[in-house]
């Protein structure tokens, strides 16, 4: 199932073969998912950290709204 935020809208990579943003994002996703594979299931908490760092995201607790 694709994600979609609120509003509807989903991302989409398909296609974008010749751009290297593109495949840069694609390769650090990969990345988070081999993490996430080695070490079942304290692994997911480094997948999480990596992604956290790599897309500069900000999490909010997770009972905020």
């Amino acid at each position: 199932m694709k994600y979609k935020n609120k509003d509807g809208i989903e991302l989409s990579y398909e296609g974008h073969e010749n751009d290297t943003s593109v495949q840069l994002v694609k390769d650090v996703l990969r990345e988070a998912i081999k993490i996430g594979d080695q070490k079942e299931p304290e692994s997911w908490i480094e997948v999480k950290k990596f992604l956290v760092e790599n897309f500069s995201l900000d999490f909010k607790s997770r009972y905020e709204d």
